[in-house]
This record gives structure tokens, sequence and C-alpha cells, in this order.
């Protein structure tokens, strides 16, 4: 009896030891715990009222289950009318949702769309202001007539510059940089228009200098901000893009601004061999 004995304990320290064995013994303990509440609370009155109760015990039985079920059934009936009342609302929720969504993404599209437009004029000033400088390095026979082109250039710009402060735009600093740019820019023209023929205010280089590099100097300031805003409304747009179109968004290859082509096929080139 010994050995046999010995067999069995090692064989139960062996089960025991089994990763699998306490989940076992779990589920037992819950599967026994659950019959004998079933069996205290439910089955055993019901078999003992069976054997003992009479018919009046059965009729107050019965009429506790009846009344149970339709209170049971009651409740499915509220449930499934306050569902039915709900889905229209989610529904409703949904789309304002999603119209709110699409009013705040073209809003962000007309946002950046004003900024590209400021950027344009930007370039367009910095650019005229670099071509009434050289016009006024030129000399000889037209060089007036290519400065009069020139500074015609350079006064339009500005003056639809000069229009654009009617829209105010950004916090304090862009709309302080936007002030700065343009009236640097309109004393810039006012230098410059001395330099025409028939001007009766004698032109200075040194003053042209001085008001052409502070009003490129603005722009490039101006320039550096919009650009900064531009970024992070163009990655609202991305994020915003899928949902209101409904659609997955395209995988990335890159962050910024295009790597050019030659990165672009390394890109290509790394994905295909990961794949």
């Amino acid at each position: 009896m010994a050995p046999l004995a010995l067999a069995l304990r090692l064989r139960l320290d062996a089960a025991m030891r089994d990763t699998s064995w306490p989940g076992v013994a779990t589920a037992v303990a819950v599967l026994w715990i659950l019959a004998t509440v079933a069996w205290l609370g439910i089955a055993g009155p019901i078999w003992h009222a069976s054997n003992h109760a009479g018919a009046d015990a059965w009729i107050g039985f019965a009429g506790n289950a009846l009344g149970a079920a339709v209170a049971l059934l009651a409740a499915i009936v509220a449930g499934f009318a306050a569902y039915r009342t709900i889905l229209p609302m989610q529904r409703q929720l949904s789309e304002l949702v999603r119209q709110n969504n699409f009013a705040h993404y073209e809003r962000l599209r007309q946002r950046f769309a004003d900024l590209t437009d400021m950027k344009i004029l930007i370039e367009n000033v910095i650019a005229h202001l670099e071509a009434m400088d050289l016009s006024l390095s030129l000399s000889g026979l037209g060089s007036y007539d290519a400065r009069s082109v020139a500074f015609e250039r350079l006064d339009g710009s500005v003056s639809v510059l000069n229009m654009s402060k009617r829209s105010v735009w950004g916090d304090e600093n862009a709309q302080s940089l936007t002030t700065y740019f343009v009236d640097n820019s309109l004393r810039a023209t006012t230098v410059a228009r001395c330099a025409l023929a028939g001007s009766a205010r004698p032109f200075s280089n040194d003053e042209w200098m001085v008001a052409k590099k502070v009003a490129a100097q603005g722009g490039v300031a101006l320039y550096g901000r919009i650009k900064l805003e531009s970024d992070i409304l163009s990655s609202e747009i991305a994020a915003l893009e899928p949902l209101i179109l409904n659609r997955h968004p395209f995988p990335q290859l890159w962050k910024g601004d295009y790597p050019g082509p030659e990165k672009l096929a390394e890109m290509y080139a790394g994905k295909r061999d990961g794949a």
C-alpha cells in the first residue's frame, strides 16, 4: 500500500504543478458554488413545495411567476422603445457632427487660401522691390523708361498689399507684422517715386537702400509667420479630409516638404524590398 500511496501522491503533485490546474480548479469551484446556490435557493424550495405544498401554494407560485414574466416582458418592451427613441437621436447627432466637421473643414480651407494669397502678395512686393533696385542701377538711353515700368509694378503690388489690410487675421504678432510690412512697403514706394523723371523731391540712394531693406525684412518675417500657420492648417485639413470624404487616409511616405524624386525613389525601393 505504501508504494501505491506514494505513486498517487507524486501524481497529484505533478498535476498540481501543471499550469492548467489552477484554472480547472477555479472553474470547478465556481460551478460547485453556482450549483449549491441554485439548489438551495431555487430547485430545493420548488422540490420541497411539490411534496408538501397544497394547491393554494402552487397557485400563489404560479401568480408570482406570471407577474415576474409580465414584468420582464414590460422591461423588454420598454427597452426596445427606448432603443427606437435613441436610434434617431444618435443618427441626428452623427449628422450634426458630420456637418460641424464639414463646416470646420471649409473654414480651414478658406483660411489657408487667404494665407496663400497673402504669401503671393509678399512675394510680388519683394520681387518688385528687387526689380526697382535693379532699375536704379541702370544708366544710359532707356534707363528712365525701365525705371518707370519697375516703379509702376512696385506701386501696383504695394497698392494691392495695402488693400489687404481690410481683412484682419491672426493673433497680435501676425497683425503687427502685417502692419509693419505694409507701412514700410509704402515708405519704400514713396522713396522710389523720387527716382522718376520730373520728381520735385531729390532721390537719395542711401534712403532707398534703408527703406528697401526694412521692407524686405518685414516681408520675410511675415512670410515665415504665415508659413508656420499654413503648416498647422495643412495638418488639420489632412486629418479632417478622410472624415469628410468618408474614406481611409492614404499611406504617407514622408512628412513635411517633398523630399525630391531621388529620395522618393529610395523610399519606394525600400518599401518594395520590405514587402
